[in-house]
């Protein structure tokens, strides 16, 4: 956005003492008055209530549109004034931008954004666009004006003319704009008032390709997302344990993707090195991979693009390994269940119990020496090996909610590939189950009244986080089943290509998002209880 060049004058402070002041400042005066037509320049002096912390105005203070040279600022205690050149545009509204960054000596923040306005022409203009931001951090709104048809595909190269922040809720609100065609993005707020690197930052753009503003419009409900990241996931690092197997980090949670992703293993001869990958069980950013063959020295791994959709998933990259001999001296342990370990379970569904190892099993065994025991009988059971470090134990009948369990294993039969054996021939492990896993419906009645491919979008706001998405249909209505009890955010977003996904839209080439409308209560989910909400309305301006 660039900087200001302050002023400071000599030292005015407010008299000590007294209570803590927790009273936001206020803006008393302007001078000329707000509003003032026939602008010609110089200077314009702001008056607030209470003296104010000069470390806060450089981020507080906007001149808008965005001036080809930021003018001066001079502080003075509870005063600022600020010069403008004198070569403005003819028939031009100049708005002065106060955000919420201004603060008092106290460190206590304006209670809201203000603007004031000065026209160059006979009239202040009185156009409006405003709208919602969302995103999980801080954001800014970047706005330009369309100049000519040139200017319209690379508008994003250059400085946007206008900049303001969202609220902490997400809200926005540029005044005083003039006719004419307009394109906006939402950005993350360190990045405000910059031209936008497609490759490079994550922004968010509106389901309008092209606003147009009439003389004295307003146009309402300029709502965007910022995605989370840029991209798809992206390998971090790696690292090796043992000649054999090693571990590989993620920007994100890797999940059922480790079945999509296309890995390769190349040792320093160019040899493609056959492997198996698996999961983390404890951190669901990494994943394990284990050599059939050892390698001596480095090896490279190579992972392709994975899309969906046509959407990037997991990013290329290639991350070079020393494959290091060594000799484990670590004990096996079971990592869970433990004494404290708590299963959770559903009514309607058995849910197996993941017993964890720290390192490596061997397969190698057709039975294993488990027993499982409710007050000291035997409960039959089914055993798989998800992969070398995880066993599933699936009882035949369901689980007992809150009940007591005991897990005896025989250590000869799990023996590690690398370390020595779990420390006790005989482990013995006591765990407890939960209460039945609760479930309610959630029964949802739209305006909607034509077919418009929407899809409702529910998300569990504490963990576990949960996501369910459903089709709207035809009357306006759709029901989600099944949906475990808690307190959930709920979306609505048309789906216009087809992937059951909302898309952000993107900026080279011109894209505009999907429409998406945000339901502004939390969605209480009660165990056994169908929840039905009758009219949503539904905006559909898209």
């Amino acid at each position: 956005m660039g900087f200001f060049l302050f002023v400071s004058c000599a030292a005015i402070m407010a008299p000590p003492g007294g209570p803590k002041d927790e009273t936001p400042p206020e803006l008393v005066k302007v001078t000329p008055s707000d509003g003032t037509s026939y602008f010609e320049g110089g200077q314009v002096e702001l008056l607030f209530s209470e003296y104010l912390d000069e470390s806060s105005i450089e981020r507080a203070i906007t001149v808008l549109p965005l001036l080809s040279q930021n003018p001066e600022i001079a502080f003075k205690g509870n005063r600022l004034i600020i010069y403008f050149p004198d070569s403005l545009s003819l028939n031009q509204t100049y708005i002065i931008s106060i955000s919420r960054d201004l603060s008092d000596e106290h460190k206590v923040k304006l209670s809201k954004g203000l603007q004031v306005a000065f026209s160059t022409g006979p009239q202040i203009d009185q156009g409006l666009i405003s709208g919602l931001v969302d995103y999980g951090e801080d954001a800014s709104v970047n706005l330009w004006k369309i100049q000519n048809e040139k200017d319209s595909p690379t508008f994003y190269e250059r400085t946007p003319d206008y900049v303001i922040d969202a609220s902490s809720e997400g809200n926005y609100e540029f005044k005083f704009l003039s006719q004419g065609q307009y394109r906006i993005a939402a950005v993350d707020r360190l990045l405000a008032g910059t031209p936008i690197i497609p490759d490079r930052l994550v922004y968010g753009l509106s389901w309008f390709p092209i606003i147009e503003l009439g003389f004295q419009e307003s146009v309402r409900n300029v709502n965007m997302k910022i995605p989370k990241r840029l991209g798809g996931i992206r390998m971090i690092n790696a690292e090796s344990f043992q000649e054999l197997w090693g571990r590989i980090t993620f920007s994100e949670k890797v999940g059922n993707l480790v079945n999509e992703m296309k890995l390769r293993i190349i040792d320093e001869d160019s040899s493609s090195q056959v492997a198996t990958f698996f999961e983390d069980p404890n951190d669901n950013t990494k994943i394990y991979f284990l050599l059939d063959s050892i390698v001596n020295g480095s090896a490279s791994l190579e992972l392709d693009e994975t899309k969906r959709w046509n959407k990037t998933l997991i990013e290329s990259g290639s991350i070079r390994v020393k494959m290091e001999p060594g000799i484990d001296t670590t004990d096996l342990i079971i990592i869970q269940p433990n004494l404290k370990y708590k299963l959770d379970i559903e009514a309607k569904n058995v849910k197996p119990l993941k017993i964890i190892f720290s390192n490596l099993v061997q397969l190698s065994k057709d039975k294993y020496s488990i027993n499982l025991l409710k007050d000291s009988v035997n409960i039959p059971y089914s055993l798989e090996w998800d992969s070398p470090m995880v066993l599933s134990l699936l009882p035949h009948k369901n689980w007992e909610p809150q009940t007591n369990y005991e897990l005896k294993l025989l250590s000869n039969d799990f023996s590690p590939t690398f370390g020595r054996p779990l420390k006790d021939s005989l482990t013995l492990i006591n765990f407890k189950t939960s209460e039945y896993q609760g479930f309610g419906s959630l029964i949802l009645n739209t305006n909607l009244e034509k077919e418009e491919n929407i899809i409702a979008k529910l998300e569990k706001m504490e963990k576990p986080y949960y996501t369910f998405r459903s089709v709207v249909n035809l009357d306006g209505e759709t029901v989600l089943d099944e949906i475990p009890e808690g307190n959930y955010s709920l979306t609505f977003f048309q789906d216009s290509d087809n992937n059951m996904q909302y898309s952000y839209g993107t900026i080279d080439p011109y894209e505009a998002s999907e429409w998406f409308y945000n339901f502004q209560d939390t969605v209480k989910i009660r165990s056994n209880w169908d929840i039905e909400m009758q009219e949503i309305k539904l905006d559909l301006e898209f």
